[in-house]
Parts: structure tokens; sequence; C-alpha cells
């Protein structure tokens, strides 16, 4: 039978070999962690724009603030949106031309055409499925499209741009991105957010805890339509560095703003947007 002092020993020895492999699977770890990180990191734009009227725009313009930054290379306003890395969704490109133009030296998106016409659509009820029931044996749905609003196609349309930009080439400075990265310029900073508690901005609802500013920045539109048409456009800019560390992390600033304008439009408005940052992991 073996003494005491031996019992003890191996117990002594067992701790130690275990402590041993712990300490190597949290430096293997460790290691994966600090090797993972920089080899997932990627920095990417998300642009959207969505728009959509309730009747006809004649003989329109609509010049719409882009994100936009000061290159000190070039010693000019930039923007980030490239046309060829955007896609469009109920965009009739035949009849309606979207590009780039620079505008008192600023990138703004141009939409023109003699005419934008609405879209609508028919209303497509969920069909209920019984116990037992086949989903193929179904009646398939039928959409139905107007260029105006009645009782088969109530439904307003968005015609929708939409920017994945993976090619940026440097670490976002999510936290204080004003006058380092792209925003919608020209810019003018009316007001600060800061609330520890969720708060309303004008109509834009902010979380609690996030911090960032609110802006107004420019359009200028020009097209005829009749005094009760309503044309909505809504821009969202989303500025996002991310990684793989046992998990996506991410930490990102972000700008939207959205505005009505009633009947028919020729000058310069106002448009009040929020501006989010430091939001996600440091």
């Amino acid at each position: 039978m073996e003494s005491l002092p031996d019992i003890l020993k191996k117990i002594i020895l067992a701790i130690l070999i275990l402590v041993v492999i712990l300490v190597a699977v949290f430096v293997s770890i460790l290691g994966y962690f600090s090797v993972s990180a920089p080899e997932s990191a990627q920095s990417v734009y998300i642009y959207e724009l969505t728009l959509s009227t309730t009747g006809p725009l004649d003989n329109a313009t609509l010049l719409v603030p882009v994100p936009s930054y000061y290159n000190a290379e070039s010693g000019k306003n930039e923007t980030v949106i490239n046309i060829s890395r955007t896609s469009f969704t109920n965009f009739d490109r035949d009849t309606i031309s979207v590009q780039i133009e620079e505008v008192n030296g600023v990138s703004m998106l141009k939409i023109s055409a003699d005419r934008i016409s609405p879209l609508y659509k028919n209303r497509i009820d969920p069909i209920p499925i019984m116990p037992g029931q086949n989903e193929s044996e179904l009646p398939q749905p039928t959409d139905i499209y107007s260029d105006r609003y009645s009782e088969e196609t109530p439904e307003l349309v968005e015609m929708e741009i939409h920017m994945y930009d993976t090619s940026v080439d440097h670490e976002i400075d999510t936290k204080t991105p004003v006058g380092k990265e792209p925003l919608f310029m020209p810019y003018r900073i009316t007001d600060t957010i800061g609330s520890p508690d969720s708060a309303m901005y004008g109509d834009y609802y902010v979380s609690a805890g996030s911090s960032g500013y609110v802006f107004e920045t420019p359009f200028i539109l020009s097209y005829t339509a009749d005094d009760d048409n309503v044309l909505t456009i809504s821009s969202e800019f989303h500025a996002i560095n991310q990684w793989w560390v046992g998990g996506w992390q991410s930490n990102s600033y972000r700008e939207r703003m959205r505005h009505e304008f009633q009947g028919g439009c020729d000058g310069t408005y106002q448009v009040t947007g929020i501006l989010i940052t430091g939001d996600g992991v440091y």
C-alpha cells in the first residue's frame, strides 16, 4: 500500500500537469484570436437610397447629397459612391438617368428624367395552409403593376439604389468620423446626440446611450407635379469595421435622412438627418 506522502506527490504532479495543459490551451486560444482578428478584418461601406412618388414628376432633376470626403492628395471633395458598383431595383434605367455630378465643388447624386412615374402594385394577402395540405397545390400569387393608384393596385412601390463596397483600404474611424470619413455633404451640424435615455430628435428615434449629431444638408430639386403629390426620398450610409474573433464583431457609424416633398419643387431644400457614431465593439 502506498504511503500518504507518495499519494500526495502523485496528486501534486497531476495538478501541475493539469495547470500546464490549461496554460497551453489558453496560450493557443490567445494565439488563434490574435491571428484570426487581423486576417479576417474588413471595412465596408453600405449605401442605400429609396425614392417613391405618389404621382408623375415631369421635367425632373433631383440632386441628392452622397457620402463624400476631402481628398488631400487631389485637393477636392470626392464621393465614395461608385455607380458601377450599385444595384437598382424598380428603376427604369432606359428613361431615368442616374449619375454623379459635381455641384459647387461637392459631388451629388443626379437623378433626372423627362418623367418619373410612380409604381403601384396589387396587395397579396397570405394564403393559409391547412394541416396536411401540400403547399405546391395552392394558387400562386400574381403581381400586377400600374403607374397609378387603384383598388386593384393600392400599394406604392419604392425605387431603390444599393451599394455594398468592400474595397475600403483603411480602418474606418467610427468614433470621430466628422472631418475624417465620408459623410453626406455639404452638411451643417445643428445639435448633439448624447442622451443616456432613448429620445426623439425631430422625426428620428435614437436608442439609449447613442452618441452623434443632428445635421442639415441641401437637396436641389426641380420638377412639376400635382399640388397633392408626395415625393419621399430616404438615404442611409453605414460605415463598418468587422472582424472574426470566435464570432463576427464590429463597430460602425451610420447616417440617415428622410423627407417628404409636397407638390412641385424648384429650389434648394434643407433636409435634417442624424449621424450615430461609435456603435459596436472597441
